[in-house]
């Protein structure tokens, strides 16, 4: 029989959407909106994914009124933008460049978080954590047994499907190709604080740290996003 030291769940404490220090994310799609006509989907979200705020413009709207669209991404600032990959983001901020201050394309163009890069970095975290176990279970007698994640690391096809779900049906396209992706880093985020919660369940893997709301290299680039944001005003 495998024997493993864990601590009751409840003495975990892993705060939920909230992190001092850092505002979030924001997610940007470009497509058909509920009129057929081409619009931007402009979504903000919390640390961990949750929505705090969402805007679809068309893009003639756009053209008549060019201030409707510069409030909307100002609300963006000090948040790292998040896609599948760098080139999206990056596309949709070139459609923009005429309507929303070259300061602040700038700023965002720099703050870029690929999803499948989050995962990496989980990946590994998991990968360090189970090494430590077998580590571990060379200097004691009794039976360890290996780290069980309560869920399983998905590769970015898998994550698309989860997220792509019937929930987003009744939207227009462009709204639920922002949808697909704010599903899919409030997922990446839970994978990150499942790890969390199965490592320090253990009791010899807390001189690791106290659990943390997202990964360390995740958290870095949203506290600069918020550092390098300081000096840009409306």
């Amino acid at each position: 029989m495998s024997i493993g030291v864990e601590a009751p769940a409840n003495d975990l404490s892993i705060p939920i959407d909230y992190v001092p220090g850092v505002r979030g994310h924001a997610v940007l799609a470009v497509g058909p909106g509920s009129d057929g006509g081409e619009a931007l989907a402009v979504w903000r979200l919390g640390p961990t994914g949750l929505a705090g705020g969402a805007w679809v413009v068309g893009f003639d709207d756009i053209e008549q009124d060019p201030g409707q669209l510069r409030r909307i991404m100002w609300n963006l600032q000090g948040r790292c933008l998040i896609g599948w990959d760098i080139e999206a983001p990056t596309g949709v901020l070139e459609r923009i460049t005429e309507v929303v201050p070259a300061e602040l394309l700038s700023k965002l163009r720099g703050t870029i978080l690929p999803i499948p890069e989050l995962l990496k970095e989980i990946s590994e975290h998991r990968s360090t954590y189970s090494l430590a176990v077998e580590q571990h279970r060379t200097r004691v007698k009794s039976k360890i047994a290996p780290l069980a994640w309560p869920t399983q690391m998905p590769d970015q096809e898998q994550l698309v499907t989860w997220a792509i779900t019937d929930r987003f049906a009744s939207v227009s396209p462009v709204a639920a190709t922002a949808l697909t992706l704010t599903a899919a880093v409030a997922r990446t985020a839970q994978l990150w604080q499942d790890t969390e919660q199965a490592r320090y369940r253990r009791t010899y893997l807390r001189s690791l740290g106290e659990p943390q709301p997202l990964p360390p290299l995740w958290l870095a680039r949203l506290r600069k996003a918020v550092g390098d944001n300081s000096v840009v005003s409306a």
